[in-house]
């Protein structure tokens, strides 16, 4: 079966984006902007604040316009969502509410389910969790990682080793937040497409990360 056509989707059509990028405040633009013209964006704030909505609504645009490829929306799995692996239902009963916010957004954006599912089918959006990463290359791919409080280092690395020069990465969460041992406060770090490599990029964001830390 041919992949569909991204304007057979309507993800050109932008009406409900635009009408909810115009409801955005100073910061959601600034952060919609930022995903779109670096490699990198960090974001830090509080719960309802419209990391995902933003972020998701910028991936959606780049892909509307053939920037990227794909959607890659990586959950952070914490320590208290692995104790369901001992209660009963299915992996993907298990897994849905990990993509709860993912879909609220889309929701939010205009996409009813059938498009959303579409889109998964031809994998155009891709719903994962860092756990499955490793042996992944992820090239001209919109990424958004999820809960990045509950990020280590090694989790870190992981993700950015995934990533090539060509994608647009965001990573969101808030430090007040402490689901795992280890916490990552989040730095706004943006960088600018071409300036260096992801490998240095990922040596200074480890570097801030150890004496964040230390």
């Amino acid at each position: 079966m041919l992949k569909q056509d991204k304007n057979y989707i309507d993800l050109k059509n932008m009406k409900e984006r635009d009408r909810v990028y115009n409801k955005f405040n100073k910061e959601q633009k600034d952060m919609f902007k930022s995903i779109q013209n670096n490699i990198f964006t960090f974001v830090e704030a509080k719960s309802g604040t419209g990391k995902t909505l933003v972020s998701v609504a910028s991936m959606i645009d780049l892909l509307a316009n053939d920037v990227i490829d794909k959607i890659v929306y990586i959950q952070k799995v914490s320590d208290r969502y692995l104790e369901h692996g001992f209660l009963a239902g299915s992996l993907e009963e298990k897994t849905n509410m990990l993509w709860t916010p993912f879909y609220d957004a889309m929701t939010t954006l205009g996409f009813f389910e059938g498009t959303v599912q579409e889109l998964l089918r031809d994998e155009m959006i891709v719903l994962t969790t860092d756990s499955v990463l490793r042996g992944i290359n992820l090239e001209k791919c919109g990424v958004i990682a999820e809960e990045c409080e509950n990020c280590d280092v090694e989790t870190l690395r992981l993700i950015f080793t995934r990533c090539h020069d060509n994608c647009h990465i965001v990573m969101i969460g808030d430090s007040r937040q402490k689901d795992n041992s280890h916490k990552l406060q989040l730095l706004m770090l943006q960088q600018e497409s071409g300036f260096c490599g992801i490998e240095k990029i990922i040596h200074k964001i480890i570097k801030c990360y150890l004496m964040m830390i230390s």
